[in-house]
């Protein structure tokens, strides 16, 4: 990977406020449940692998599929470590931002 974890977390703070009040205005009753959050992330690596023009068979498709699969499983297992070790979660901290309106992070 040749992205800097650190600009993938700086990122992730700033886009996830906007997706998560996105989705919870397009809900019937304005609330977001984890399901569409997840849904919309799915829906994204999924665009992403649709899109690769290395993946042509519905193998390499699996594969591609099992390898965010992978990336999933790291990020939870550092995040929950970070968690232990820190207190608040990323997403915690992700969204206090929003709602004390610091725009620092």
């Amino acid at each position: 990977m040749k992205v800097d974890i650190q600009a993938k977390v700086d990122l992730f703070q700033k886009i996830m406020p906007l997706v998560m009040d996105y989705l919870a205005a397009n809900s019937p009753d304005n609330a977001l449940s984890a399901d569409d959050i997840i849904d919309f992330h799915a829906l994204s690596i999924a665009a992403v692998l649709e899109n690769d023009t290395n993946l042509t068979t519905p193998q390499q498709l699996r594969k591609g599929g099992e390898v965010a699969a992978k990336h999933i499983a790291t990020w939870v297992r550092l995040l929950r470590l970070d968690h232990q070790a820190r207190g608040p979660s990323l997403m915690a901290v992700t969204m206090g931002a929003v709602a004390t309106g610091d725009t620092t992070q």
